[in-house]
């Protein structure tokens, strides 16, 4: 009979394993599976191409004696020359026998490969509904490689795993989007079915809100991709300072952009990654200014503001689109602060309610009646150390 229809992996593969929605499990199942059906299977590999701005291929590994399970990233510059690649065009499969002398034509991970005991390598190409391939590898360390009948599964077997890996992938995909686009918090949130108008929860959080200080001369001065080369040398540094102490970036307004850190028990320990993150910004920064100046363009300056406070952390907008941010007096607030930066020619202001929350020392640069908020707040400037 048709392996397909007989082999206790595949039959598998066509029914219980599509309970497994997360990468992990599934290919940890798989191996198992794998075996329990006596297959000398030592390591495990899924390549998928991503749709993200800096990552080309998202990979999951499981390898026998060593850590279960791990999740890598690769740009595609990193498997220029790989077997991965060929099963991306949907060629294939590769299979690269170790068990003789080793030779220079030998891609890169064969020789890795070589060197952790591993004999036999195969590479398949996993077709999709929409025309585009993924990849599965396999690799054994038995000292004769595979067997002949375990090739013959390992392509017989393709087309069952190719429907559960798409299931993954679709859901993969989804989620880098999400956190891409709205962040990694919002985006589980979105993705978890968090997606009705109105819906979200009152949290405790600090408020980074910075802006970018004299766009508008920049713009009208600037040629288009000069201009946006400020803005992504702006951007970057203060997003990777974010996401680095924890924090998450939630939106882009304009040469402006919001982000929290949420409160788990005490203020106090978001409040220091917070400032952390705005010191980090701050030193990255001042090294971008430094290479401008040596090419002889115009430095980046900015304003920073940052509070602490109760605001609706949740979805807004239309019925057709919607936006998920934080909202609240709290946001409010910080962005009034914020607007005083230019004005105070200061980089970082912190409210009253940080500076308490922090326990920092700070000094007071004056109280201010602030638009839209109620009554004058006191406003302070880390103190720099002597």
């Amino acid at each position: 009979m048709d392996p397909a229809e007989t082999h206790p992996v595949i039959r598998w593969l066509m029914a219980g394993a599509r309970k497994f929605t997360e990468p992990s499990e599934f290919l940890e199942a798989f191996t198992r599976r794998l075996l329990d059906a006596g297959v000398a299977v030592t390591r495990v590999t899924t390549g998928v191409p991503l749709l993200h701005p800096q990552i080309a291929s998202f990979s999951g590994l499981l390898q026998l004696g060593k850590r279960r399970y791990r999740a890598t990233s690769s740009t595609m510059d990193a498997l220029r020359n790989s077997p991965i690649v060929i099963a991306y065009r949907g060629e294939g499969p590769v299979r690269c026998l170790m068990t003789g002398p080793p030779n220079d034509q030998e891609y890169p991970i064969v020789k890795e490969l070589r060197a952790e005991g591993l004999t036999d390598y195969v590479v398949l190409s996993i077709p999709f509904a929409d025309g585009s391939h993924k990849a599965l590898s396999l690799a054994t360390n038995r000292p004769e490689g595979f067997h002949d009948a375990e090739i013959e599964l390992f392509n017989a077997l393709v087309p069952a795993f190719a429907f559960n890996l798409e299931i993954q992938t679709l859901r993969l995909t989804a989620r880098t989007l999400l956190d891409t686009y709205v962040g990694r918090q919002a985006g589980a949130r979105v993705l978890d079915g968090q997606i009705q108008r109105g819906m979200g929860e009152s949290i405790n959080a600090v408020i980074w809100l910075c802006d970018l200080r004299g766009f508008t001369s920049l713009s009208e001065r600037l040629e288009r991709d000069l201009l946006i080369d400020v803005l992504n040398q702006y951007f970057g540094p203060m997003c990777d300072a974010v996401e680095n102490a924890g924090g998450e970036v939630l939106k882009f307004i304009g040469d402006a952009m919001l982000a929290i850190f949420p409160v788990a028990d005490a203020p106090g320990a978001a409040c220091q990654q917070a400032l952390a993150a705005a010191a980090t910004a701050r030193a990255a920064l001042a090294e971008t200014n430094r290479n401008r100046k040596t090419s002889g363009l115009p430095g980046i300056a900015y304003g920073l503001a940052l509070h602490v406070g109760e605001v609706l952390y949740g979805n807004i907008g239309g019925e057709s689109r919607l936006d998920f941010t934080v909202i609240g007096r709290a946001v409010n607030l910080t962005a009034r602060i914020e607007s005083l930066c230019g004005e105070l020619k200061r980089e970082l202001l912190l409210s009253a309610d940080f500076v308490a929350a922090a326990a920092i020392p700070a000094d007071e640069v004056g109280e201010f009646e602030l638009h839209g908020v109620g009554e004058r707040q006191r406003v302070f400037a880390p103190r720099e150390p002597a």
